[in-house]
């Protein structure tokens, strides 16, 4: 029987997975998931790695091998260099998986990701949760990969090949509506198209401003999955979410059930203005109890 190394049991679980890039968390679970599968004679490593540490010394003799390279400016986060890996460029999203693993593309990011508008920006806007959630595993991993051990937190990076990285932190409690998507292969987070559209109502300052928001939910008008949109607001349970998402359903023509339960409960208030920032406007949807602060056009072409 021909033995393996520990490195190319590595690689060989990274091809599988089309992975170009490689973080010292997950060579040491890819390396405890080869220990339990490859028999001792199969291989020619002995120990089962207990901790992150130990795949260390593994790692700076790939690099010395030409297997790996550091990527710049991120501690212990490797481009894979053999050559699988060099059939596409790099992936921004892919080295942000890596350096933290609960991190998800979002707000304007998120709409360029859903072909939901044509700004451009050149931060990559991340939403990432405050503490940890329970219940969720790194893309890539499974529950059983993690038995015994403390789940990877992650690490909030400046910046990555040269763009700076804009961290938005929500509670974990705010951490759903969050999906995984294999646009290169491997698994990223991006926040889902509601959650995306939601995201931007109630930030749109992070969302390229109110009309590209507006226009936005426009784009996804004949693809939005309106029962999931409505559970959604639900969980945020803000009473001038449910306002604002009121409006902007029935201004497009959209119907549902609940529509009816969140008008009765709609109140007027300090706030129940469709921008905060700007000042109320005469403008007044009387169903919603909702200044109409901003232009809306764009909501009727």
């Amino acid at each position: 029987m021909v033995s393996i190394s520990a490195s190319h049991a590595i690689l060989t679980q990274l091809a599988d997975e089309r992975r170009r890039v490689l973080s010292d968390w997950r060579a040491f679970i890819l390396l405890r998931r080869a220990t339990l599968t490859i028999s001792p004679r199969g291989r020619r490593w002995d120990k089962f790695p207990e901790s992150v540490a130990e795949v260390h010394p593994l790692l700076r003799r790939m690099v010395s091998r030409g297997e790996i390279k550091p990527i710049p400016g991120i501690r212990s986060i490797y481009e894979v260099t053999v050559p699988y890996a060099n059939l596409a460029p790099l992936s921004e999203e892919e080295i942000l998986m890596e350096a933290h693993p609960y991190a998800a593309l979002g707000h304007i990011s998120a709409l360029a990701f859903h072909g939901l508008t044509n700004e451009l920006s050149k931060d990559i806007v991340v939403i990432a949760p405050t503490g940890d959630v329970p219940g969720t595993n790194p893309p890539g991993t499974t529950s059983q990969d993690w038995i015994g051990l403390d789940v990877i937190s992650g690490r909030r990076v400046k910046q990555i090949l040269g763009r700076q990285i804009r961290w938005i932190n929500i509670k974990p409690t705010r951490y759903f509506g969050i999906g995984e998507y294999q646009p290169y292969g491997f698994t990223i987070l991006v926040t889902t198209p509601e959650r995306t559209l939601i995201d931007g109502i109630q930030s749109p300052e992070l969302s390229g401003g109110l009309d590209n928001v507006l226009e936005a939910w426009v784009l996804a008008r004949d693809t939005l999955n309106v029962d999931i949109l409505i559970h959604l607001v639900e969980q945020f349970d803000i009473k001038l979410l449910r306002q604002k998402v009121g409006f902007l359903l029935e201004a497009l023509e959209i119907d549902h059930a609940t529509l009816d339960l969140w008008q009765s409960s709609a109140g007027r208030g300090g706030s129940s203005k469709l921008l905060a920032s700007a000042p109320y406007s005469d403008i007044y949807s009387e169903r919603w109890n909702l200044s109409i602060n901003a232009p809306i056009d764009v909501l009727y072409r």
